[in-house]
This record gives C-alpha cells, sequence and structure tokens, in this order.
C-alpha cells in the first residue's frame, strides 16, 4: 500500500495558509515511483457564499509523474491555483509549480535536477523562482524510513512592500532533507520530514522546515489528509516573517 498520491490534497491548502513559505515540502508530495506508466492525483474545490457577503473561492491542486518501465527514469509535475473573491475584489491569489527529473543511478543512489516557480501577487507582490540539483539516498535504520537529499540550487525571491522598492535577493543554497514515514495502522500512516538550507556564501543564513503529515485512507479512491508545519528563516525578505505555523485538512481523490 502506498500513500504517496494521497497527500497532493494538502498543497493547496498549504501554500493558502502559509503565505510566501519559502520551502516546499515536495518529498511529501511525490507519487508512487514503484509502478511504470503514467498516474495523476488532483483536487479541484469551489466554495462560496451570498447574502450580506458575496465569496467566492476556486482551488485546483495536483500533479502527474511518469516512470519508465524500468523505473530508472521518474518525471513529476506539481502544480496549485488557489483564488478568493469577495465583493467582486480578489483578495487571496497564488500560483505554484514544480518539476522534477529523477535518474536512478543504482539501488542506493539516485540524481535529480529541478525547477520550482511561485507567485503570491496580492502578498507584497511575492515571488520565487530556482532551479537545482540534488542526490537522494534511501535510509532503513531502527527509527528512520525513508530518504535523505544533499544538493545545491539558485534561487530568485523578490518583494514589493507597500509604499516601497522592490526587495530582490539572488543566492545560491545548500538543500538538505530527511523524510522518514511510519505505518500506523494497514490505513493509517504518518510522514514527518526535516529540510535545511543554508546560504552557500553565509551559512549563518539559513531557512528550515519540519513537516507531520498524517493520511488515512477511506476507500481505494478517496483519503483524508492533515498536515503541520513550522517553518524558521534567520534573515527573511522585508514584510516576511521569521517563522510562521501551518496546518491543512483534506479530503484526495486518487486515480
Amino acid at each position: 500500500m502506498t500513500f504517496r498520491p494521497i497527500l497532493l490534497a494538502a498543497l493547496g491548502g498549504i501554500l493558502a495558509s502559509f503565505p510566501a513559505k519559502a520551502i516546499i515540502n515536495i518529498e511529501e508530495l511525490r507519487m508512487d515511483e514503484t509502478q511504470p506508466g503514467w498516474a495523476s492525483s488532483s483536487t479541484l474545490a469551489f466554495n462560496g457564499q451570498r447574502g450580506n457577503i458575496h465569496e467566492d473561492k476556486f482551488s485546483l491542486n495536483g500533479g502527474v509523474q511518469w516512470n519508465r518501465e524500468d523505473l530508472q527514469v521518474r518525471n513529476l509535475i506539481l502544480f496549485t491555483v488557489n483564488r478568493s473573491q469577495a465583493e467582486g475584489t480578489t483578495f487571496s491569489e497564488d500560483y505554484f509549480g514544480h518539476l522534477r527529473h529523477t535518474r536512478q543511478l543504482n539501488d542506493m543512489v539516485a540524481w535529480e535536477v529541478f525547477t520550482q516557480y511561485q507567485e503570491e501577487p496580492l502578498n507584497d507582490s511575492y515571488r520565487r523562482r530556482l532551479a537545482g540539483t540534488n542526490a537522494r539516498f534511501p535510509v532503513e535504520q531502527p527509527f528512520i524510513h525513508g530518504y535523505f537529499g544533499a544538493g545545491v540550487m539558485y534561487e530568485e525571491r523578490r518583494v514589493i512592500p507597500a509604499e516601497l522598492a522592490a526587495v530582490e535577493r539572488d543566492d545560491v543554497r545548500f538543500n538538505f532533507y530527511l523524510n522518514s514515514r511510519y505505518e500506523l495502522s494497514e490505513n493509517a500512516e504518518l510522514a514527518l520530514s526535516f529540510y535545511l538550507q543554508p546560504s552557500v556564501d553565509d551559512l549563518a543564513d539559513t531557512r528550515s522546515i519540519v513537516n507531520l503529515g498524517i493520511t488515512s485512507r477511506v476507500t481505494r479512491l478517496f483519503s483524508l489528509t492533515l498536515d503541520l508545519s513550522y517553518s524558521n528563516e534567520s534573515e527573511p525578505l522585508v514584510g516576511q516573517a521569521h517563522d510562521a505555523w501551518s496546518y491543512s485538512m483534506g479530503v484526495n481523490l486518487s486515480f
């Protein structure tokens, strides 16, 4: 039993409830890497109200993955679009896209390249673009059952605070992560991840995130998810917090 496609349901909730979060937990959003061919997972949601307040919300989150027949090459695309309006005025908007290519070098090492785009136009015109590469290793120890990754990435970030000039920052950062999964029951799983991204030029300039996710399968197609995250950044951009909490709950359809 695999829960890889299920946690995609949390992606939109994480981005919406955690503005301008610098680290997105891609390891928790991977799909099943043990089956060849195509796989997809998506969550589409509309909700709103009419009366004293006219409000509309739209959310589309999901991904597509292709695994070569021998499973030695894998390609993954993740995406999110969130938009909320009240009285005809948009008050929340964010976009996210991630493309990752993985090549399995041997049983112990995979090499990956990736690129990512994130934008929140109404949150001080926040924008983040990056590209990088890393090595990924399986870890099987008494208390760790998952993957360790180590690599480097180039990142561009920008915010335009109200009544201030644009603030831009370009960095080259190391990227380390450790992900572990624990089976709670036949139909429930817990995932714990830790990311660390220090600047190559200044190791004291560090970002980190701890993520905890629980998934419970209701039927073959439907699952419930709960995701909790805490992030910290030693030198955030102007207008961004040093640390923040986020949570999301969702229902996921996998096919």
